[in-house]
């Protein structure tokens, strides 16, 4: 009895999407122009860190759901996981499970592209599921995004509003996302363990959503806020990270060099 609850209970969060509709609060009404918005965000047909939008989605994905509950960056409150599972030049920012704010502090390293959902959608089928409902066509239609985005992200001094935010979506109109699979590590952020998600993987999945890949940002303190709504009805999210880019010459508090 507790197995199929426990299952029912995931299937609602995966076929829901997890983060998660829109309250728009005053605030100054920032601009931002085209070459501004071309310098400091990579256009959604174009392929930022080596590819598409689309790869870097499903990327972010195995990301979020592959590191534990006790130290998941979805999960985090302040932002003390913000380096979980971090690699490479390109570091993932994330979303929170609810709809209320969360302000998370950040410290990363000079020359780290940033890759995040606005919000999104998935579906993902387990290895048990019968084979109408491994489909791509059937994941697709589960994990499509239904609700336009509203909203803005305001990146330091300048706000992006939802006119050029809706382009950036990882549906067939903008980078359409590969179908993909998940590892679920023991201790997951769905408190599942192989009795209701054989093998704790996760396959075939599929996503939707709205992502912001923000080329690497300067030595100093930064400021990221999003506050949207859409793709799912009632999906809502209010995340601001305070970043402090480390410039290379001050990173390892006087340890060796990476050369």
């Amino acid at each position: 009895m507790f197995a199929r609850q426990a299952r029912a209970r995931v299937r609602r969060l995966l076929a829901t999407g997890f983060l998660t509709t829109l309250i728009v609060v005053p605030g100054p009404v920032l601009a931002i122009d085209k070459d501004d918005f071309g310098i400091r965000i990579a256009p959604i047909r174009s392929e930022p860190g080596g590819q598409s939008y689309g790869r870097w989605a499903a990327e972010w994905w195995q990301w979020g759901l592959g590191v534990p509950a006790e130290n998941n960056p979805i999960l985090d409150q302040t932002g003390a996981a913000c380096a979980q599972r971090q690699v490479d030049d390109t570091w993932f920012l994330a979303g929170s499970f609810g709809s209320d704010p969360v302000v998370r502090d950040c410290v990363l390293p000079e020359g780290k592209a940033l890759f995040f959902p606005l919000v999104n959608n998935a579906f993902f089928a387990f290895l048990s599921d019968p084979p109408e409902t491994r489909s791509e066509a059937f994941l697709r239609a589960q994990a499509k995004c239904t609700v336009p985005l509203q909203g803005f992200v305001e990146l330091d001094d300048l706000r992006l509003t939802e006119r050029r935010l809706r382009r950036l979506t990882t549906g067939r109109s903008g980078s359409q996302s590969p179908i993909f699979n998940v590892q679920l590590p023991p201790g997951n952020v769905f408190g599942a363990g192989e009795d209701v998600i054989p093998e704790l993987v996760l396959s075939p999945a599929a996503e939707e959503g709205f992502y912001l890949y923000i080329k690497p940002l300067s030595p100093g303190d930064h400021r990221i806020r999003w506050l949207v709504t859409g793709c799912t009805p009632d999906s809502r999210q209010d995340i601001t990270y305070h970043l402090t880019v480390v410039a290379s010459n001050r990173q390892g508090g006087g340890g060796e060099d990476d050369d």
